[in-house]
């Protein structure tokens, strides 16, 4: 195996059929690498197997200045034409997580779909898609390409070590995460630092310091996943409505299982009285280990989570809304708050 033929085989490949405009098969092997795949718009590359074609880029013959395997950038336009990508292993070179490029990144794309890839050894993410790409690296709300990725799925895909599993950033919209595995990451199983509109849905994350992380958002529905052997469940914080001009709304945790160490909710790990959430319905989670714990939130709904005997619901500062019929305790009542009663432990059934 050569890094420097192979490397040119797949680029020729990849480049071929996306001027054919065709669907491409990588062959079932083991393809070396030592620079990035250059994706192109429109491409529909797919492999014979994430446990068949396996392409790595072994540390030794790594020669690129970031750790991001296979890419689609932005020029001046944004790529419109969709992208399908499916059943192939990337294996990075990176196995000290230095956050240093995603595994796979795709940049400033309307309507993509990315099923059973496997992802291990991302430097930064395993998988990220950003609605920016052009010039510098950027979150902020007012610049160019903010909110220029929409429509897309990421569906039974493998993470495994790396700093996060999977990650959307820079205003990504109408994203669907579902029935994703995440292994073993340094810091977040699921990273939303920015996004619109997106459903985090049966997703399992096994090891890592936040199962799920969201920052700036809106319309985000976090439902039926599952968060282990983490020391956060779900964190959450908001826009910073003096720097942003905008709210944080509409956030959905509803039916997780979360065995956390800490927090298995929380808005006290990431917000502030300038970051907060407004509108969220926490319902019907079973969660082991941590407290559900909120300082900032507004209009909160908490009702039918199911705690271990021994966590509870604790909210203060500027929470406000009503809390009711959970098997877990409500301490430290935020003035705000409603309780509607039916608070309790599982011990004192």
């Amino acid at each position: 195996m050569d890094p420097v033929t192979d490397q040119e085989r797949l680029q020729r490949f990849i480049d071929d059929i996306a001027t054919d405009g065709i669907i491409g098969v990588i062959d079932a092997g083991h393809w070396l690498l030592h620079r990035t795949l250059q994706l192109h718009d429109g491409i529909r590359l797919c492999g014979r197997g994430m446990n068949r074609t396996i392409i790595e880029a072994r540390t030794e013959d790594w020669q690129h200045d970031d750790y991001t395997l296979m890419g689609l950038g932005v020029n001046n336009h944004l790529n419109e034409n969709g992208i399908f990508l499916s059943d192939f292993n990337l294996i990075g070179a990176d196995k000290s997580a230095t956050r240093n490029g995603a595994a796979l990144q795709l940049n400033g794309i309307n309507d993509f779909s990315l099923e059973r890839i496997k992802v291990v050894d991302g430097s930064d993410a395993g998988i990220r898609i950003a609605g920016y790409g052009v010039g510098r690296f950027t979150n902020d709300i007012t610049s160019n390409f903010w909110n220029s990725t929409k429509r897309g799925k990421i569906q039974g895909c493998i993470a495994v070590r790396g700093s996060l599993g999977i990650e959307l950033e820079g205003g990504v919209e109408g994203v669907l995460v579902e029935g994703n595995h995440i292994h073993d990451s340094a810091l977040h199983g699921i990273r939303l630092p920015s996004a619109y509109d997106c459903i985090l849905l049966a997703n399992h994350v096994t090891g890592a310091r936040n199962g799920i992380w969201i920052d700036r958002h809106r319309g985000i529905h976090v439902l039926h996943n599952t968060a282990t052997r983490v020391e956060r469940g779900c964190v959450y914080g908001g826009f910073n409505r003096h720097r942003d001009g905008e709210i944080s709304q509409g956030l959905w945790i509803i039916g997780n299982r979360f065995q956390a160490s800490r927090s298995t909710i929380t808005d006290a790990y990431h917000g502030s009285p300038d970051k907060f959430t407004h509108i969220v319905k926490i319902k019907d989670n079973i969660l082991e280990g941590g407290n559900i714990r909120l300082l900032w939130s507004r209009r909160v709904d908490i009702q039918g989570n199911d705690g271990d005997g021994g966590n509870a619901i604790i909210t203060s500062h500027q929470v406000s809304g009503r809390v009711g019929n959970n098997a877990m305790r409500l301490l430290n009542r935020s003035p705000l708050i409603r309780d509607l009663g039916n608070n309790f432990n599982l011990s004192d059934t």
